[in-house]
């Protein structure tokens, strides 16, 4: 027995050493082998990542355009106010009075469905304000309808991705109803720059750089000699590059220029149409761990369809493309040359991300292919809908812009973690007065509760929202339970005159079945809540119960392991014989206990 608590002991010291060290550093940054880089951390207290509802951040809405947009290159410098006036003269009811330069000869116009003569009236104003537009590719006209289901679907997935590459802290992507998304960006009202110079660079000279430059509010943090984080209001990415530029020529060359945060450019980036790549992949390797990618000239626009199905042959799901002419043309001379080749592969990129990397099987002339592999349902659709996305862009247009505060501000933020170490202090206060030496125990593991919960939020990482505080504190109240059930069996057990030892045994054998009903009862419960709350779309409800998962799991490792071996330690330092101080009643030492039971008279 002795044997198993010192190898128990050993494991809840390893632990608290791992979950102290991730909380001890703002930021984690570990180079793990055949794996890559481990980085955890945030600017919330203890590096732990704070929510919109905590933190504050942007709120940003978009609407899919629908209507016609018409982008043409004229001969001379165009003029916004110019071409707008004649437009308007033609009295063109679905004319949105949207003009607007791309370049110095390029303009873009857009209207609610424009019908075909009112096309030409267009083309004719800028023909007769700019002189003949002679060649038809530089009158582009692209007809934007209501879009599908999955049209929307496949644009939550590039805003999901491509916010989450921004660096904020769990960002809020959702529909809403058919043709609007909503994004959320927490901590995205500012720019945060991590630069990390070639040489060391000197802390003054970029403080008297960036005040030189006009920047009247902002915050440096010195991370080592030649790495340095700079917060600023939100930037453009105009401004941002003519930082960088401003940086390398006064301070010095920098080997990263790593921005996160900055509604400016989530703004932009998100307002890109989907960029769907195909490329050819020669693998070094067989598991193609290296490899070299070259351009083929295929993208989304040669693709003409993508949808998930069953393969007729085998009845697994598969992904079937199909390509135009032009793409067809390009796919048949690929799969000839690749064919039956492993160390050949045609790697799919949306956005610069890898989708799917397949080998070719068989010669495809006539560009129509299918995606197999270990596809199930879902996961099948789920590739056909980010092919299809990069076919099918949806145009968004930004309707509504607010920065968020807080709901909790800093101060608010500030009384809410004191009133919940006032409320912690007095629980631990109540638990050793009332239980005494049990109640200490209570307390060490309850401390030892709160460390590795916050270093699990942490290295998982989980951002914090008040939903996720609510799960979080209502673990601790669980955790106390499960102690308090242990105690008072052990208190049992004393009273009929077991040795401390024993106490601890027999007591958390017969307070175990207890602990576990409730507790599995409870993970039952949050499985519920976060298979609902994702398929639902509840942000709220995933928070709470991912919380109170977590939470509820450490309380009983804490509770039967923690808990036990300390009492067993403390039962080893001999103190059997005082077992008054391990319950709140009046209990007769084991060796009263025993003399009074020894029958009176006899010889």
């Amino acid at each position: 027995m002795r044997g198993r608590s010192i190898k128990a002991t050993i494991l809840v010291f390893i632990i608290l050493a791992v979950s102290v060290l991730s909380l001890a550093f703002s930021e984690i940054d570990l180079k793990v082998p055949g794996v890559g880089n481990f980085e955890r951390g945030s600017i919330g207290p203890l590096g732990l990542k704070l929510g919109l509802d905590l933190q504050g951040g942007a709120h940003l809405v978009y609407q899919a355009e629908v209507g016609t947009t018409i982008t043409a290159t004229v001969p001379g410098p165009a003029n916004e106010d110019n071409i707008s006036t004649a437009i308007n003269e033609l009295n063109i009811e679905s004319f949105k009075g949207v003009v607007r330069t791309l370049d110095e000869d390029t303009v873009q116009i857009k209207g609610t469905l424009l019908a075909d003569s009112e096309r030409q009236q267009i083309r004719n104003v800028l023909e007769d304000l700019y002189g003949p537009i002679t060649d038809e590719n530089n009158f582009k006209v692209i007809d934007n309808t209501a879009p599908s289901s999955d049209q929307m679907t496949g644009a939550l997935d590039i805003i999901g991705r491509r916010v989450n590459a921004l660096g904020t802290d769990e960002p809020l992507v959702q529909k809403f109803g058919d043709d609007r998304i909503i994004v959320q960006l927490p901590g995205a009202s500012g720019t945060i720059i991590n630069v990390e110079f070639a040489e060391p660079a000197d802390y003054s000279a970029i403080n008297n750089a960036l005040s030189l430059w006009g920047f009247d509010s902002y915050e440096i943090d010195e991370k080592s000699e030649t790495k340095y984080r700079i917060k600023t209001q939100s930037l453009s990415l105009v401004k941002l590059e003519s930082l960088a530029t401003q940086l390398r020529d006064s301070i010095g060359d920098y080997k990263t220029f790593d921005i996160t945060g900055g509604i400016e450019a989530a703004k932009s980036l998100i307002g890109n149409t989907a960029s769907l790549e195909f490329k050819l992949r020669d693998c070094t390797d067989n598991f193609c761990e290296t490899y070299r990618d070259s351009d083929l000239g295929l993208t989304g626009d040669d693709l003409q369809e993508a949808y998930a199905s069953t393969n007729t042959t085998t009845g697994e799901w598969a992904v079937n493309i199909q390509f135009d002419s032009r793409g067809a043309d390009i796919f048949s001379d690929l799969t000839k040359d690749i064919v039956n080749d492993s160390s050949k592969r045609i790697a799919v990129f949306l956005d610069s991300d890898l989708l799917t990397d397949p080998v070719a099987r068989a010669w495809i002339r006539d560009g129509r292919s299918q995606i197999t592999g270990s596809f199930t349902r879902e996961s099948a659709q789920t590739l056909a809908i980010q092919l299809q996305s990069g076919r099918l862009p949806v145009p968004l247009e930004l309707i509504q812009e607010s920065e968020v505060d807080a709901l909790l501000g800093s101060r608010s933020l500030e009384m809410s973690l004191m009133a919940g170490s006032i409320g912690l202090l007095l629980i631990i206060l109540f638990m050793i007065v009332y239980y005494r030496l049990s109640g200490l125990v209570a307390s060490i593991s309850l401390v030892f509760y709160g460390v590795v919960v916050l270093a699990i939020f942490k290295l998982i990482p989980v951002t914090l929202t008040l939903p996720h505080l609510g799960g979080f504190i209502l673990s601790v109240g669980l955790a106390v339970d499960a102690n308090i059930l242990i105690f008072e069996r052990m208190k049992e057990e004393i009273r009929v005159g077991r040795t401390l030892a024993s106490s601890v045994e027999v007591g958390f054998g017969r307070a175990w079945p207890a602990i576990r009903d409730g507790n599995i009862s409870t993970i039952i419960t949050c499985a519920v809540l976060l298979w609902f709350g994702t398929r639902l779309g509840g942000g709220l409800i995933n928070g709470f119960a991912l919380s109170l998962l977590i939470g509820v799991i450490v309380s009983m490792f804490t509770a039967v392991v923690v808990s036990r071996n300390l009492l067993q330690l403390l039962a080893w330092f001999g103190l059997t014989r005082h077992a008054n101080l391990f319950s709140p009643e009046k209990i007769n030492s084991v060796h009263d206990t025993n003399r009074s039971q020894t029958p009176s008279g006899g010889r």
